[in-house]
């Protein structure tokens, strides 16, 4: 368990900053602030403190070489590192550049690349440990006070361990799936508000690859339904692609449960 206010810093590195502004959108944000010593909010007040903190949360993707050192310095300063969002937990959209040619992408946005110092874009366990993580994009307000409740109570913060599909179920979700839609939901992590698919938007997979799916039923799922592989690999790269390689590759996941998922026509 923590100390009663325990020092606190909100970070982040290559990403677009929505996950930091996740906290000040809070509705409680100041009962938050109240219980924690925050030391250090860059997109409040631009000032990176660089000192022992309890608990860090990081947004972002480790895409060059200053992103990489400063992760090093935050998990050699801190308690608890929080991967706070897609960038941090998955790769997002930085990790695109990784099924890409990099001299193009890097030439379609620079006039010059000279200045850069990039590495291959990775999420941040790939080079530090990561203790907790808050998924999404932007990552859920709801996650983020139930996270610091139970940590600041002495609880473990519980990994919800079922896909969008399950959502969906409990609200009672008419399947996208069945009308033929790419729907992400059983492959992704739930304890969303599914609110894409409640009003009709396929689940895009913001929150990440569900590690006990069966990738490969999936798949064949949308190829059934008309989808081919090369937009397959498309959708599922926009926010994690770099974690469906592996999962994939390690034959990852167990069998979809029939209630999840449409039975494949044709089988």
């Amino acid at each position: 368990m923590l100390q009663n206010k325990p020092k606190v810093g909100i970070f982040g590195i290559t990403g677009c900053m929505g996950c930091q502004l996740s906290f000040l959108y809070q509705e409680n944000i100041l009962e938050i602030i109240n219980k924690i010593d925050l030391v250090s909010f860059p997109q409040i007040e631009e000032k990176f403190i660089l000192k022992n903190y309890d608990m860090v949360f990081l947004e972002g993707t480790v895409a060059d070489k200053r992103d990489l050192e400063f992760v090093k310095k935050l998990r050699e300063k801190t308690k608890i590192l929080v991967a706070l969002g897609s960038c941090a937990t998955d790769g997002n959209v930085p990790c695109i550049k990784n099924f890409m040619n990099r001299e193009e992408v890097e030439g379609a946005v620079y006039k010059t690349t000279d200045h850069l110092n990039p590495i291959e874009p990775v999420p941040v366990d790939k080079h530090v440990k990561v203790d907790y993580y808050i998924r999404g994009c932007p990552a859920d307000e709801a996650e983020i006070v139930q996270f610091i409740k139970d940590i600041l109570s002495g609880k473990e913060f519980k990994v919800y361990e079922k896909s969008v599909c399950h959502n969906c179920n409990l609200q009672e979700n008419s399947c996208l799936l069945e009308e033929g839609k790419d729907c992400l939901g059983p492959i992704t992590f739930g304890n969303c508000s599914v609110m894409c698919p409640h009003y009709g938007f396929t689940c895009i997979g913001c929150r990440g690859p569900y590690t006990d799916a069966n990738f490969e039923k999936f798949f064949k799922i949308l190829h059934v339904h008309g989808f081919k592989q090369d937009y397959i690999d498309k959708i599922i790269n926009k926010f994690a692609g770099i974690r469906y390689k592996e999962l994939i590759e390690k034959g990852r996941g167990g069998t979809l449960q029939t209630a999840q998922c449409p039975p494949i026509r044709g089988d």
